[in-house]
């Protein structure tokens, strides 16, 4: 349709005839696993809204045949605490329903009916692992100071507001990636304002005056929506997703951009447009931006007035402009995970080129850096939000870049702030 009120109007009749169907049978769009004891799932693949909808009090261990670990089912696995193991292939074929497994998620390990050495050996490896994480305690509340005086955050990604409480018992700084879309999966009807406004201001009240970056929804590639009704592509993730249906769809995106504009009264809000290609479509991101400020003000409706605005920088073309982008940005933050896959022409979903998906590739490590060079010239921070974040070998590469801030699943902050404080310690040049 040409005309955006007929396509807002499209959007109204697709959402009320879900909800009719939702009452008619509520479990339509549930995509809920029920499991009645602690087990360990098995499964060819799990959606992202199969998998954030888990009960972790009874999923102990997840593993999987297809998959890979920048997935974003993975990732919600780890941010979730959830031990998990993907991309099996075909020693799948031997795990059956009933089995005892040992799921080592740190080693990608797998060891199906353990003998009595093997779980010797398991029980010793996880009294270890906990003796660690009570030493990692007394990182709670450190701050990372470099040489140079600069100061780096640790925060955290999360995908739902409970997310938040584990962030601050792991000692985040802040929320460095709150991925919004999952608001809008495990649902069978579009979350309204109200509902959306309510989840942003309890992030926003638990974290207090630590910043929380909500990137606007980034639905679409591995990220479905059944009742968006969505077009069928070829490839994904390079199509209709993100910024790109925020745009198109303008009627989602200004009800979002509502909620968080309310929520700011209640915290240190940031907002962030994922997948910028361009200055144009960081400019029409902010001109509604603006416009909602403009037609909640008018509604008498209180809402913070100095709202940070930044973008993802996760592809090519937005390193290339990183320069001009950086002058309509208050912040960039750097999403490894696309970024690599793109840079690399590597599918991030699949596992028989895992190998070629390198994170610290050069060419990767070069766009980071020239990156950083851009937002510094300009006077912005910038932060990585994606996987690499965690990793302890990049640790002194990204304090000498000068990254402001790194953001990881919130398991992964304590051995983080650890892995940085001994780069701060061991290199001058940071």
């Amino acid at each position: 349709m040409d005309s955006e009120y007929m396509r807002g109007r499209k959007t109204d009749i697709i959402d009320i005839s879900d909800r009719l169907v939702k009452c008619l049978n509520p479990e339509y769009g549930s995509g809920k696993i029920a499991v009645n004891e602690p087990s360990i799932l098995a499964a060819d693949d799990l959606t992202p809204s199969e998998t954030m909808q888990l009960d972790k009090s009874k999923i102990i261990a997840i593993v999987m045949r297809k998959g890979s670990r920048t997935s974003h089912s993975a990732i919600l696995s780890r941010t979730m605490g959830i031990p998990s193991v993907v991309g099996l292939g075909d020693g799948f074929d031997n795990v059956k329903d009933g089995m005892i497994a040992v799921v080592n998620g740190t080693a990608g390990e797998v060891i199906l009916e353990p003998d009595e050495a093997e779980q010797g050996k398991c029980q010793q490896a996880l009294e270890a692992s906990s003796r660690k994480q009570q030493e990692l305690k007394s990182f709670l509340g450190a701050q990372i100071k470099t040489k140079s005086g600069r100061i780096v955050a640790v925060n955290a990604n999360i995908g739902h507001p409970a997310d938040a409480e584990t962030a601050l018992k792991n000692g985040a700084d802040g929320i460095g990636l709150f991925r919004s879309e999952f608001l809008y999966m495990g649902c069978a009807t579009l979350p309204t304002e109200d509902e959306q406004f309510e989840a942003y201001k309890s992030v926003l009240e638990k974290m207090g005056n630590k910043p929380v970056i909500v990137r606007t929804f980034d639905i679409g590639a591995d990220k479905q929506i059944p009742y968006l009704h969505l077009p069928k592509e070829a490839n994904p993730a390079l199509g209709y997703r993100a910024i790109r249906i925020c745009l198109d769809r303008k009627d989602l995106f200004r009800t979002q951009l509502r909620a968080l504009v309310r929520a700011s009264a209640f915290g240190n809000l940031k907002i962030m447009f994922p997948m910028i290609i361009s200055v144009k479509e960081v400019r029409e991101a902010k001109q509604m931006l603006q416009e909602t400020k403009s037609e909640l003000e008018s509604e008498g409706i209180s809402f913070a007035h100095d709202i940070k605005v930044g973008i993802m920088i996760e592809t090519p073309a937005s390193v290339i402009l990183s320069d001009e982008l950086a002058k309509e940005c208050d912040f960039f933050s750097i999403g490894t995970n696309d970024l690599t896959q793109y840079t690399l022409a590597a599918d991030r979903m699949n596992d028989k080129i895992a190998k070629i998906y390198d994170q610290s590739n050069p060419a990767v490590l070069k766009m980071i850096e020239l990156t950083a060079k851009n937002a510094h010239k300009a006077g912005i921070p910038v932060g990585i939000c994606g996987e690499s974040a965690a990793d302890p070998k990049l640790a002194e590469f990204y304090l000498k870049t000068g990254i402001d801030e790194l953001s990881v699943a919130p398991p992964s902050i304590l051995g983080l702030k650890k892995t940085l404080k001994q780069a701060c310690e061991k290199s001058a040049a940071v």
